[in-house]
């Protein structure tokens, strides 16, 4: 397949154009893109039965002043 000519490109700028889509063709041949990680089920929070959040995951203690 023949690639279309951008007839409004100069000599020198279809030239750059050329160089950069070869760089860009070597640079995908050589790094592909990683493939993402995969996606994780994430487990709930431990709750006590009245629903509460336990006690070591909650911030700050209770100030008693």
């Amino acid at each position: 397949m023949v690639a279309p000519t951008l007839p409004h490109l100069s000599p020198a700028q279809r030239e750059r154009l050329e160089q950069l889509a070869e760089a860009a063709r070597l640079r995908a041949a050589l790094y592909p893109v990683p493939k993402p990680p995969a996606v994780q089920c994430r487990s709930r929070s431990r709750q006590y039965p009245a629903g509460r959040a336990s006690r070591r995951r909650t911030g700050r203690g209770r100030r008693r002043g």
